[in-house]
C-alpha cells in the first residue's frame, strides 16, 4: 500500500469518555496492564492503550480494518446529502507501525469467541457486541465469554447498543441489541458495577463506515470490576486446614504406634 503518511483513524476521534477510562486505569494499576480490545476497528482505541504502555491483544473479524484496503467512505455535504466515495483505508497494523508501537501488540483477524482463552487485566469493547459478524451468537453467550476473559480484580468496559424502544418495534436482533436495564443483570454475582449509563432517548448519529446513512441509536456504557474469587480462596483454606488436621492426626497415630511397639519390645 506504500508509505503510511496519516495517523488519523477512519472512525473519527477518541472521545472524552475513553480518556476518562484511561485515567481511571492509570490511577488504579499504572503501566504494564494486559488489555483485550475486542472489535478494535483500525486501532482507534488500541493505539491510546499502547501509548500508555499497556500490552494489547486486538481482535477484529474485518480484515480491511486490521490491514487496510479500499472502503466506501460516507461524505456528508452541507445540504445533508450523503455520498459514498471509494477511499484507501489504513488499517490498525499500519497505524500502529507508524507510531512505533508494534512490539506491544498482537492483532487477531479471528473471532474472539472461538480462539481466545487467556485472561486480561482489562477487557474493552466499543460496540463489539453489536457487530454483524457475531449476530448469530446469543448476547448472553457473548457477554459470558468476555467475563471469562477478565482476571480476578480486573476491569471490563463495554459500550453497547440497545433497543430503540421498550417493545423493540423496529425488530432489532436481540443477539446484537440489549433491552433497557438488561446489561446489569449479567453482573449481579461476582462483579462490582462501577458505572452504568444508558440512553433513555434515541440519539441521531452521522453516517460512518459500515452504516452510511443518518440513523438512530440508544447507547449504553458499563464499567465493572471482577471480584476476587473468595469462594475458591475459602475452599483452598479449608483444604489446607483439613490437610494439616489430617497430618496431625497421622503423626499422633504414628507416635501412638511407636509407644505401642516400644511396650511390646520391652515386654
Amino acid at each position: 500500500m506504500g508509505a503510511v503518511t496519516t495517523r488519523v483513524s477512519s472512525f473519527g476521534r477518541v472521545n472524552t469518555t475513553f480518556y476518562s477510562l484511561l485515567k481511571f486505569l492509570n490511577e488504579k494499576d499504572g503501566e504494564n496492564l494486559e488489555v483485550c480490545d475486542f472489535g478494535c476497528l483500525d486501532g482507534l482505541h488500541t493505539i491510546p492503550f499502547l501509548k500508555k504502555g499497556y500490552l494489547v491483544d486486538a481482535f477484529d473479524m474485518n480484515e480491511i480494518y486490521l490491514y487496510g484496503g479500499h472502503i466506501q467512505m460516507p461524505i456528508i455535504y452541507e445540504d445533508g446529502q450523503v455520498v459514498l466515495q471509494r477511499k484507501t483505508m489504513y488499517g490498525a497494523e499500519d497505524r500502529i507501525n507508524i507510531e512505533g508501537l508494534h512490539d506491544r501488540v498482537r492483532l487477531y483477524n479471528k473471532s474472539i469467541f472461538e480462539c481466545c482463552n487467556r485472561q486480561y487485566d482489562v477487557v474493552y469493547s466499543k460496540r463489539g457486541l453489536s457487530r454483524k459478524e457475531y449476530s448469530h451468537i446469543p448476547i448472553k453467550r457473548k457477554i459470558e465469554k468476555l467475563k471469562n476473559l477478565v482476571k480476578d480484580d480486573g476491569i471490563m468496559y463495554l459500550e453497547y447498543l440497545m433497543w430503540l424502544d421498550d417493545k423493540n418495534t423496529d425488530n432489532l436482533n436481540p443477539n446484537q441489541y440489549l433491552k433497557q436495564c438488561e446489561m446489569e443483570t449479567y453482573f449481579r454475582e461476582g462483579w462490582e458495577i462501577l458505572s452504568l449509563v444508558e440512553d433513555r432517548n434515541c440519539i441521531v448519529e452521522d453516517p460512518y463506515i459500515g452504516n452510511p446513512t443518518f440513523h438512530k441509536h440508544r447507547v449504553g456504557m458499563i464499567k465493572v470490576r471482577k471480584e476476587k474469587n473468595y469462594k475458591k480462596e475459602a475452599e483452598k483454606s479449608i483444604e489446607e486446614m483439613l490437610d494439616k488436621e489430617s497430618l496431625k492426626q497421622s503423626l499422633e497415630e504414628d507416635v501412638g504406634d511407636m509407644f505401642t511397639v516400644g511396650k511390646v519390645l520391652k515386654f
